[in-house]
């Protein structure tokens, strides 16, 4: 991971920072309020020896006096000091324990001592440190050696006796809050960077090129379903970004058709529910609605939706076309008044793979190309089942549509693969449930969607649509799109 990603990765994941730092926060609060306050007092001790009067005695003798200090400095918390303090202060504790209280530290280069003790009243630290002060240099006096006439040889003077702490020395809540600040940031961060390392959803267009080498067409925010029927943003809400993502897969797949060359498109997935069916029905519109002629075919023949979702008959349809009980003219419908044609699925057949395999398919699809300048085909899912690996060999182009909130990328690169080892003509990826951000809009305005039979009725038209439909434009050039003035775009055959 690059200083990019890793910068990314915050930006994503910085609810996770967030909320990771407030929780060391308040960890360290907690302790910080639970924890008793305690108090520290500290004495000093110079230790000097008490024989010598020439210059080389007292250098010897200061040597012998600092090799010495850190002896002196673990003896004070052993019984033979702390016994006899808790005698004469008559404490309800043993040596054990209050050697837990007592710490001692040498001053680098020195012969003095300091000695502190924690108790949880400033008093009674400063009483027992100054106790084990006095009990201390008590204590080497009787354990050093004597002189000739039996003075001891080593002097231990108490030079910064102890007093009453007027601050806790714990809980140190600033220290802390930061430790608890800086630990949860730590934690967050490494919580996001597992996240993202074992994380293997497609979400961005990194994402779809560490998959395949393929154009991302489109990032689109798919809509939830409304009354278990789904959002035809471009005639609900011509105005909204959603749309207008949509109008822009549109110039990105004009952008794919071959010039001269009829354009069949078939819309596919990886698995079930990523969006296709939606896709391919908003496309269709779109297309339509720039001055295509358009038919929208339902070839998922295990789980079809075009019908439910425009409203139309889906009795009689592909199938029946397909295995010669109806003319192919009988069973396309127009939808609306924007030159839709679309053939729903008709009964569902218990072999849907040899169906589309069948020379009968191709037919239907050649002769759709003759009359429409663009077909779009909504075809199964690649993974489950082969209906739409059959129909890539009878098409054009294929576009695959992956769900960024489930699509994982070992199961994109796999359909991929599959249609890479069919040797077809892929042309791009298409992300759903991509969110739009309010600084992507350029003034939007929300538009109120039709009441839903206005729209399965195809009598309501949507906002900002063209005058009176005009004939389709001649191979290799593109329509005008009066929505936005002089505005044109690119084209294969039309």
């Amino acid at each position: 991971m690059n200083l990019h990603e890793f910068l990314h990765m915050l930006r994503r994941r910085w609810r996770w920072l967030v909320a990771a730092a407030l929780a060391g926060l308040a960890v360290a609060g907690a302790l910080s309020l639970t924890t008793p306050k305690s108090y520290e007092a500290t004495s000093s001790i110079f230790f000097s020896l008490s024989f010598g009067e020439s210059a080389d005695d007292l250098v010897q003798g200061s040597a012998f006096a600092q090799n010495q200090v850190a002896s002196y400095a673990m003896l004070a918390s052993t019984p033979a000091v702390l016994d006899p303090v808790i005698d004469d202060l008559d404490l309800d504790t043993t040596a054990r324990r209050l050697a837990g209280r007592v710490a001692t530290e040498v001053v680098d280069g020195t012969v003095v001592l300091e000695v502190r003790v924690t108790d949880t009243s400033p008093a009674r630290a400063a009483e027992l440190t100054n106790a084990v002060t006095e009990q201390l240099v008590a204590t080497v006096a009787d354990l050093a050696p004597a002189t000739a006439d039996g003075n001891p040889t080593v002097r231990g003077t108490t030079v910064s006796p102890a007093v009453a702490p007027t601050a806790p020395s714990a809980p140190r809540t600033t220290l802390n809050l930061l430790v608890g600040l800086i630990a949860g940031l730590a934690l967050g961060t490494a919580a996001g960077l597992t996240r993202d390392l074992t994380d293997t959803r497609v979400r961005t267009a990194e994402d779809v090129a560490r998959v395949t080498d393929l154009p991302l067409l489109g990032a689109l925010d798919t809509p939830p379903a409304r009354g278990g029927r789904r959002d035809l943003v471009v005639l609900t809400a011509p105005r909204s970004p959603a749309a207008e993502a949509v109008r822009s897969l549109r110039t990105a797949v004009q952008f794919s058709a071959v010039p001269g060359r009829p354009l069949s498109l078939l819309v596919t997935s990886s698995h079930s529910g990523e969006g296709k069916s939606t896709v391919a029905a908003n496309l269709a519109l779109a297309l339509a609605d720039a001055g295509l002629r358009v038919a929208l075919v339902d070839a998922d023949l295990r789980r079809p939706s075009v019908a439910d979702t425009l409203g139309l008959e889906g009795a009689a349809g592909l199938t029946t076309a397909l295995i010669g009980q109806a003319d192919l003219d009988d069973v396309l419908q127009e939808w609306g008044s924007v030159g839709l044609s679309v053939l729903t699925t008709g009964p569902l057949p218990p072999n849907p793979s040899e169906l589309l395999a069948s020379p009968a398919m191709a037919d239907v699809l050649a002769r759709l190309e003759r009359t429409h300048d663009v077909v779009v085909v909504d075809g199964a899912p690649l993974l489950p089942v082969t209906d739409s690996a059959v129909l890539a060999r009878i098409v054009s182009g294929t576009m695959v549509v992956a769900d960024t909130s489930r699509i994982r990328r070992p199961a994109l690169g796999q359909s991929l693969a599959l249609l890479r080892r069919l040797e077809v003509r892929v042309v791009g990826v298409v992300l759903t449930h991509v969110r739009q951000r309010a600084r992507d809009t350029y003034g939007y305005e929300a538009v109120d969607a039709p009441p839903a039979e206005q729209v399965a009725d195809s009598s309501w038209r949507a906002p900002l649509t063209r005058g009176p439909r005009s004939a389709p434009a001649p191979v290799g050039t593109a329509p005008a799109d009066t929505r936005g003035g002089a505005h044109a775009e690119p084209s294969g055959r039309w």
